[in-house]
C-alpha cells in the first residue's frame, strides 16, 4: 500500500515538476526507502536471535548479504530462498534455474540452497544477456506506461556484467564454479538451444521484466518443471508484460496454479 501511494505521489510530481529537480528527488526518495526496509529487515533478524528463531535468523542474514547485488527487494530475495530451502527439505529433485540475473544477488541466494542444503547433483543455470533488459514491445505497455515502474525502462536497464555475477557468486558467496551454468544472450535465442541440456527442473525463476522474455521462458521450460517444483515470476505485479504473458500461458495450457504474491511485485506457485 505505502509503495503504491509513494508512486501515485511521485507521478504526480513528475507531472509538475521540471526534470532537473525530479530527477534528484526521485533518487532520494528510493534511496531512502530502500533503506528503511534494510533497517526494518535488520530488526526482523535481531528479533529471530532474541527469540531463538535460528533458522529465520540465518535466512535475514543471507537476504541481507544479497541486497547490494540484486533489484529484487527484500521481499523477493526472502521468498525465492525460502523456497529453494523448502524444496531441500522435501528432498524434490532437479536444478535451479533463473533467467534475469543482474549482479547476482537472488542467483548467490538460489546458490546457497542448492549446494549448502540441497539435494545432491543439483547445477545452478543461470540465463541474462549481460547487458541489461532489451526494448519493451507493444504488450509491454498500457496507458504509455509499463508497470509500476515511474518511468518505463529505457534499454540496458538492469545491467550486471559477466564479471559483476562471478564476483557476487565465486568471491563473495564463495559458491562452487563447477555448480554454475552462465549462459550469455537474450533468451529467445539461447533458452530454445539449452533448454535440453538443463534437465528437471525444481525451481524455475523468470525475471526478465517483459512481455516476450516471460513468454519465451514459460514456452521452452514450463515442462521441465517436477511435480512438486516452483515458478517464480518477479515482475508478475510490476510489469504488466509480465503478468499478461503468465496469465496467457495459465490459461492457454488449462492450468489452476495456486499464485502466491510475495508483497513487493513478484509472485510464485507450485507446478502439481
Amino acid at each position: 500500500m505505502f509503495r503504491r501511494v509513494a508512486k501515485r505521489i511521485l507521478d504526480s510530481l513528475e507531472k509538475v515538476l521540471p526534470k532537473k529537480v525530479f530527477d534528484p528527488l526521485l533518487a532520494a526518495a528510493l534511496s531512502t526507502y530502500r533503506w528503511l526496509l534494510k533497517a526494518k529487515y535488520q530488526l526482523k533478524m535481531v528479533s529471530c536471535r532474541l527469540t531463538g528463531r535460528k533458522q529465520d535468523a540465518e535466512v535475514c542474514a543471507e537476504v541481507l548479504r544479497a541486497i547490494p547485488y540484486s533489484l529484487v527487494g527484500i521481499k523477493g530475495l526472502e521468498a525465492t530462498y525460502r523456497l529453494g530451502l523448502t524444496l531441500n527439505d522435501e528432498k524434490v529433485g532437479g536444478n535451479y534455474v533463473e533467467l534475469g540475473v543482474a549482479r547476482g544477488g537472488a542467483a548467490a541466494l538460489l546458490g546457497k540452497a542448492a549446494f549448502e542444503h540441497g539435494v545432491n547433483g543439483r547445477r545452478l543455470w543461470l540465463f541474462d544477456s549481460f547487458e541489461g533488459l532489451p526494448d519493451a514491445t507493444e504488450e509491454d505497455y498500457v496507458d504509455g506506461k509499463t508497470g509500476e515502474h515511474v518511468r518505463p525502462l529505457p534499454k540496458g536497464s538492469c545491467l550486471g556484467t559477466v564479471d559483476d555475477v562471478k564476483q557476487t557468486l565465486f568471491s563473495r558467496f564463495h559458491l562452487p564454479e563447477e555448480g554454475v551454468e552462465l549462459v550469455k544472450g537474450w533468451f529467445q535465442d539461447t533458452v530454445p538451444v539449452v533448454k535440453d541440456k538443463i534437465g528437471p527442473i525444481a525451481l524455475l525463476r523468470i525475471d526478465g521484466d517483459w512481455y516476450e522474455s516471460t513468454k519465451v521462458c514459460l514456452e521452452n521450460l514450463y515442462g521441465q518443471v517436477v511435480p512438486g517444483g516452483y515458478v517464480v515470476v518477479d515482475d508478475y505485479e510490476s510489469c504488466y508484460g509480465c503478468k499478461k504473458a503468465v496469465d496467457e500461458f495459465i490459461e492457454t495450457n488449462g492450468l489452476e496454479p495456486e499464485i502466491v504474491l510475495d508483497g513487493r511485485g513478484g509472485c510464485y506457485f507450485r507446478v502439481s
